[in-house]
């Protein structure tokens, strides 16, 4: 799919093909979401312009993350989008600028962009050019993304209510932590993926003007900001995830303790009952006719003298 968002004197409007396409308005914003290999080929010999593979766009080299020559700006950066089964992954975007214009080239539906487009619908006489619209764009990515951490900041929050003395310490809340550390790391991970690009567009020559980087330094705090932040929060499940760990330790130890001191409470009327159990000819309460009764009421007495002495030590 191809939208194209053209200015004129009055108003932007939105072109989703070639048919509508006027050379006479000026060209904002050019954004292929899915797009065929006919629409690349198209755009590309329409505005003479070349868009790098999706396997260029995922490299995480320097040097293929920022691309600067003196006709255009190429950036690749990676964007976190939820998926079906309440996880997220990675997508990367291309951004490409030439001649004022931009162009993005994505395959996903991303949240970021459908809120430029209300901008621009909104606001129409704000933006100018594209190198605009791509500084909006991290914006309101960056925006998204504190939405995102915020939300995770919650969810951890009741995670440690729940962590207590009488929880429940099942597979679950562990696996939940974990899902959680590796949701965090990876908002970390594009987080720091856009700190570069966006240094990067500060320290570019000519590309943007003062106003526009002093927006950049503005996004650039707010990434910094947000760095700390998930960096908090990954030290925060470390700390919740020692303290699942330890508390089914104790859990354990607990158990253990009960078979150890139940053995205990129970060895004296185990040792008595093996006595009387020799059936040796000279005992002399074989034959007694209180014998039975004098073992049951020895085994009681010697299981709650050892009961008592762990109580008193308050091994109990």
């Amino acid at each position: 799919m191809i939208r194209i968002f053209q200015q004129d004197e009055t108003a932007v409007r939105k072109v989703r093909d070639f048919d509508s396409f006027q050379d006479t308005e000026r060209t904002l914003w050019v954004d292929l979401q899915n797009p065929t290999p006919d629409e690349i080929k198209s755009v590309e010999e329409k505005f003479d312009v070349s868009f790098q593979s999706q396997q260029e766009q995922a490299e995480i080299e320097s040097s293929s993350r920022y691309i600067e020559e003196d006709d255009r700006l190429v950036a690749n950066s990676n964007f976190l989008i939820p998926t079906r089964n309440h996880e997220y992954k990675t997508v990367p975007v291309n951004f490409l600028l030439k001649d004022d214009v931009l162009f993005t080239y994505r395959f996903a539906d991303l949240k970021s962009f459908a809120d430029m487009v209300k901008k621009i619908k909104s606001k129409r006489t704000v933006f100018s050019d594209g190198a605009q619209i791509m500084i909006a764009i991290f914006e309101s990515r960056i925006d998204y993304d504190a939405d995102l951490v915020e939300s995770l900041s919650t969810r951890v929050k009741e995670i440690n209510k729940q962590l207590d003395l009488d929880a429940k310490l099942d597979r679950e809340m562990l696996l939940l932590i974990n899902d959680y550390q590796e949701l965090t790391m990876s908002i970390r991970e594009n987080v720091v993926d856009k700190q570069r690009v966006i240094s990067a567009m500060i320290r570019s020559n000519g590309w943007f003007t003062s106003d526009e980087q002093a927006r950049l330094r503005i996004v650039i705090k707010d990434i910094n900001s947000l760095i700390d932040h998930t960096n908090f929060i990954f030290e925060r499940l470390e700390f919740l995830q020692n303290t699942f760990l330890g508390l089914v330790n104790l859990e354990q130890n607990n158990i253990i303790k009960i078979f150890t001191v139940l053995s205990l409470v129970l060895l004296p009327p185990t040792l008595i009952a093996s006595i009387y159990g020799m059936n040796f000819t000279d005992m002399p309460e074989l034959s007694w006719r209180f014998g039975y009764l004098f073992a049951l009421g020895l085994m009681a007495i010697s299981s709650g003298l050892t009961y008592y002495f762990f109580k008193k030590k308050n091994w109990l």
